[in-house]
């Protein structure tokens, strides 16, 4: 295969989503795949073209571009669903040993446990957005995709590396205090106890990017959260994670996302996310009802 067949999936979105009982997403057509992931049976039904399928164990589904489908959810059950929209050279190309999976609409989860573990990896680290996150969760999904695809033929990724006490402590103070413009690395610095230059040092080893970036991608991502559920306009909500002023938030916000915070409001109007229900999942190391742009889709 020629280089570029060879490539990593591009991922779009990934999103982690507890659905309110009785929410019907669709019809609709999607420009990209999409792959789902159901840690639970419910009565949930994946209705594509004229065939119904039963959502009635934990199982993938995984949608193609330009096929008509419906989500019926659970009539007396919150749903949640773990999803990757993307795209895929690989996918596109029939030597590609990929056939099986690429005509496969649902696949069992407890055929591969490796591969629903793969996709909690993706949506733990686009959470933390550490160093090399998008070629880190593109080669998990190429790995999730092969091992489902061995799965559809027929018929848990690396734990986070533990931090410090200090660090803990620092992240916990940086997550309390967001909100305020005057946090400085210099006061959640002193609130580890160490030095400026030495909790610096450790921050950056421990976690892999400075304190600064780290507080800049926490300020970001509870935007997100906010944005995602339509709480504030943009300015509003640029105040509430701490930036001085609109312009800063937007213009940060564009340079790491590579597309406006209004364009990504705008895409959070899709029902799903206006039908989400509250979760605590204290086995999750991120919020549920999450939506994390990864690279925008070509236009």
């Amino acid at each position: 295969m020629e280089a570029e067949e060879m490539s990593w999936p591009v991922i779009h979105t990934v999103g982690d989503v507890l659905v309110q009982r009785g929410f019907v997403l669709g019809p609709r057509e999607i420009g990209d795949f999409e792959l789902v992931y159901f840690p639970e049976g419910t009565g949930t039904v994946y209705e594509l073209g004229d065939d119904a399928l039963p959502l009635d164990e934990p199982c993938f589904v995984l949608t193609r571009p330009g096929e008509c489908h419906r989500y019926r959810f659970d009539p007396a059950a919150n749903v949640r669903h773990l999803f990757v929209h993307f795209d895929y050279a690989a996918f596109r190309d029939p030597s590609s040993g990929l056939e099986a999976l690429v005509r496969t609409d649902r696949i069992p989860a407890l055929r591969s446990s490796l591969a629903a573990g793969m996709i909690r990896q993706i949506l733990r680290i686009a959470n933390e957005q550490g160093p090399g996150w998008k070629r880190r969760i593109s080669a998990l999904l190429a790995a999730a995709l092969e091992e489902l695809q061995a799965c559809a033929g027929r018929g848990s990724g690396p734990a986070s590396q533990p931090v410090s006490l200090p660090i803990s402590l620092a992240i916990e103070y940086m997550e309390e205090h967001l909100a305020e413009p005057a946090l400085s690395i210099e006061k959640i610095a002193r609130h580890s106890g160490w030095s400026h230059e030495h909790f610096t040092r450790v921050f950056a080893a421990e976690l892999g990017m400075t304190p600064k970036r780290a507080l800049l991608e926490r300020r970001l991502l509870r935007a997100e959260r906010m944005m995602l559920r339509a709480e504030g306009t943009v300015k509003q909500i640029a105040f509430s994670v701490g930036f001085g002023d609109e312009h800063h938030f937007s213009k940060m916000y564009k340079r790491i996302r590579g597309i406006t915070a209004s364009e990504y409001m705008e895409r959070c109007k899709d029902p799903l996310f206006r039908h989400t229900a509250a979760a605590v999942d204290p086995d999750t190391p991120y919020p549920i009802n999450c939506y994390v742009m990864v690279n925008a889709p070509i236009k």
